[in-house]
This record gives structure tokens, C-alpha cells and sequence, in this order.
């Protein structure tokens, strides 16, 4: 039966993928998209449910999980991404760094770059009034697949896909360690956003994923100084897995310094550029917005107060989240716990929410399941139903779609709980009053 239900979902699945594939361009045929991800998602929510439940046993049956996996991936690999067109900032970024010019400088925009724009990258630049906002970890990638395959986006997704299978052969060595099934990969390397964002649209979210299933796989073995010097790698590409340093350390103060020693080191290689490193990151945070769920109520709340109420709605979850992040570092759970509190803390209080912003929790989910958390990186993908408005906006349904069903999951997860807790409390009573 295993077999069976398996085979059926990934064929279900392969449909579908194929069917994505064949839209060509997903902003423009966002609807038919969002329905055939609904689909995938329905799909992969019978599959992870049985191998959550009953985990196949073998090899056999982890090679035939790993071998779809790659089946998926390969029919959106060599499509065009629609869907966003960060990859085409890299391959720009990239550019710029073989002429020798600093994207942390010169905007796509700027008078002096006039002779470098093309009909391939540049019409498809996001924000060309923005010096760019990725780190020096990602600069370096840009560069060097600048001068392997100049304004290829086939070679810059091929480098995403070999960053998404390291990510899955490090997932299996954390399960390994953390002691689960090996077949729980199927969470991770079957799940539609991923196979969307990293192998459809190529982020380069992919290495930061990465970094972080390394630096958990190696918490888990008891090496937290490579657990934090990984996050550190992790941390020059995107800065975000630095927040899962409380989650691999029992010493965080140690593990900070590790993660923060090789972060300089990267951006050491870029000092010529003085406060200009930062590009456009300052300005991302303050005015980028996207689908964020606890921005969005508090700006109901405290947008009436003016431009103080609209900066405090950005920035009371980001203090929200430090102060979770100082709770974790002193609860005695295991690395997978912790990091699925933090990453999901993160992703309810960052003031924007692309999709491929959740593919950094699902490995987690792969070690330490949580179906409202599974549901809510599938949901995710909903807000791009907004590329089928007439006027831009995303759909009230997609929102009540994303967080609903997160929101009385988790209440519903942490009554059951409390009263496990109680039962618990109420047996150990007992025979003292016995005794009594």
C-alpha cells in the first residue's frame, strides 16, 4: 500500500510540475498556476502524511523518493522565471563584478552604467533605482558564475539546483543523527514550493538553506563551533541563517563570535567599500512590502498614528523576534525544535513575505513535523494570485488562506499540550494523595 500511495502522489505530482512548465509565462496565467500548486500541494500532503505515519523502510524505497525528487526539478529547470526575476539581479551583479564596477555602489540605473544594459538582463532588473542588497557571500557566486557563463540563467539555475541536492544530502545526514526515518526527506525534496522557487524561479535561497541544514546536521552531532562557522557561510549569502546560531549552540556567546568572525572575514574582501557595502539593504527593510501577516494587523493598529505608527508596525515584531530568539537559547530542546520556533518566528515577523521566503523552514519540518507550520508553506504560495488582479493587490482569501489555518493549528496544538500537561500533572498527584 505504501508503495502504492507513494507512486500515485509523485505521479500526481510529475503532472503537475509538467503542467506548470508548460504555462511559459505564470504571471500571466497566475490563476491556472495557482490552482495546479493547489493541486501539487494536495499531492504532497497525502504523501508527507503517509511517510510521516508509516516511513517506508530500505533503501529502495529513500532512492525512489530521491529519484522523483530529481524528476521534479528537472522539468522546471529549464523553464524562464516569471514568477520573480531576482535571478536576473544576480546575473547583473555578477557583471558589474567581472568589469570591475561595484554593485554596492552604481545603481542599474546610474547614467555611467547606460553602455552595460542589454535586452536580456536589464528589462527584467527589479528595482533598477536600488544598489543592490545581497551580501558579499553572494556577490562572490555572482562573479564566479559571471566568468564561467556570462547572462546565462540555465547555468546561474543549475548552480541553484546543485545548492538544493546538497541541501537534501544534508538533510539525510541530520535525520540520520537526529535519529528519524530517512524516508522524512520526502518533506523536503518533494514539496512544491521548493521545487518552485529553487529549481522554477532559481533563488539563490538555495545556499543560505544549505549552509543552515549543515549547521543543524552538525549541532546535532555535538560540533557547535562548525554549526556556527557554517551559519556564518550561510550568513554572507543571506543574512537570515545567522538567527539560528541559539539553535545550534548551548553557548551562544562562543557560537556568535564563530558565526560573526567568518561573516567579517567575507565582508573584509569588500572593505575598499566602506559604509557602501550595504547597498540598498537600509531602504529594502524600511519600504520593501509583500503578503507579511503580523506587519500588515499592526499597520491596521498603528497606521492612523502616521509615519511613527507605520515604522513601530515594522519594527515591534522584529523586537518580538529577538526576544524569542533569547527565550530559545535558554530552552532545553533539541536543535530541530529550536530552529523551527525561530525560523517560523521569523517568517510571522519579517515586514515581507515572499513565498520562497518559507523554503528555509521546511528541512526543518523534515526532522521535527508540524502539520499547521506544512500547511502554511504550501498557503504561502497563494499570494501570488495577486498577478491576476486587475489592480494590484493580493487577494483577502489567500491572506485568510495563509493564516487562518496556521493560527488555530498552532492554538489547537498548544491546548492539546496543556492538557497532556495536565493529565500528567493529575497522575503524579495521585498516589501522593494515596499515600497521604
Amino acid at each position: 500500500m505504501a508503495r502504492v500511495t507513494l507512486a500515485g502522489t509523485a505521479v500526481a505530482l510529475g503532472l503537475a510540475f509538467a503542467a506548470i512548465a508548460g504555462l511559459g509565462d505564470l504571471v500571466g496565467a497566475a490563476r491556472a498556476f495557482v490552482v495546479l500548486f493547489v493541486l501539487a500541494s494536495l499531492a504532497y500532503g497525502l504523501a508527507a502524511a503517509w511517510v510521516v505515519r508509516r516511513p517506508p523502510a530500505g533503501r529502495a524505497a529513500v532512492g525512489a523518493i530521491l529519484a522523483a525528487a530529481v524528476a521534479f526539478r528537472l522539468l522546471l529547470l529549464p523553464t524562464a522565471p516569471t514568477l520573480s526575476t531576482d535571478l536576473y539581479r544576480y546575473l547583473w551583479d555578477g557583471r558589474l563584478a567581472t568589469l570591475g564596477v561595484s554593485p554596492y555602489r552604481e545603481r542599474p540605473d546610474a547614467a555611467a552604467l547606460v553602455a552595460l544594459r542589454d535586452d536580456v538582463v536589464y528589462p527584467r532588473l527589479n528595482h533598477p533605482g536600488w544598489r543592490t542588497v545581497y551580501p558579499p557571500g553572494a556577490q562572490l557566486l555572482f562573479a564566479g558564475m559571471a566568468r564561467l557563463a556570462p547572462r546565462s540563467v540555465l547555468a546561474m539555475k543549475c548552480l541553484v539546483l546543485a545548492l538544493d541536492l546538497a541541501t537534501i544530502g544534508g538533510l539525510l545526514g541530520w535525520l540520520r543523527a537526529a535519529g528519524r526515518p530517512a524516508a522524512w526527506v520526502l518533506l523536503y525534496a518533494w514539496h512544491p514550493l521548493v521545487v518552485v522557487e529553487l529549481a522554477g524561479s532559481g533563488h539563490l535561497d538555495a545556499a543560505a538553506v544549505a549552509a543552515s541544514v549543515a549547521a543543524l546536521w552538525a549541532a546535532a552531532r555535538g560540533r557547535e563551533t562548525m554549526a556556527a562557522a557554517l551559519l556564518g557561510v550561510g550568513g554572507l549569502v543571506k543574512l537570515y541563517p545567522l538567527l539560528l546560531l541559539p539553535a545550534v549552540a548551548r553557548r551562544p556567546g562562543r557560537a556568535g563570535a564563530v558565526a560573526l568572525a567568518v561573516v567579517a572575514a567575507g565582508y573584509a574582501l569588500y572593505a575598499g567599500e566602506g559604509g557602501a557595502v550595504l547597498g540598498s539593504l537600509g531602504r529594502y527593510v524600511a519600504e520593501e512590502e509583500y503578503a507579511a501577516g503580523l506587519r500588515v494587523a499592526l499597520e491596521a493598529v498603528l497606521g492612523p498614528v502616521g509615519p511613527a505608527g507605520r515604522l513601530a508596525a515594522r519594527l515591534l515584531p522584529l523586537a518580538a523576534l529577538a526576544a524569542l530568539a533569547a527565550v530559545v537559547a535558554r530552552r532545553p530542546a533539541s536543535p530541530e525544535r529550536r530552529a523551527r520556533w525561530l525560523v517560523g518566528g521569523y517568517l510571522v515577523a519579517v515586514p515581507t513575505l515572499f513565498p520562497w521566503y518559507a523554503v528555509w523552514l521546511v528541512p526543518v519540518l523534515a526532522v521535527a513535523p508540524a502539520w499547521p507550520w506544512l500547511c502554511f508553506t504550501c498557503a504561502v504560495a497563494l499570494s501570488y494570485a495577486s498577478f491576476a488582479e486587475t489592480v494590484w493587490r493580493i487577494p483577502g482569501w489567500t491572506v485568510a488562506a495563509t493564516w487562518v489555518p496556521l493560527a488555530l493549528g498552532l492554538a489547537w496544538g498548544a491546548r492539546r499540550r496543556a492538557w497532556a500537561g495536565a493529565r500528567l500533572g493529575a497522575r503524579r498527584v495521585e498516589p501522593m494523595e494515596r499515600t497521604a
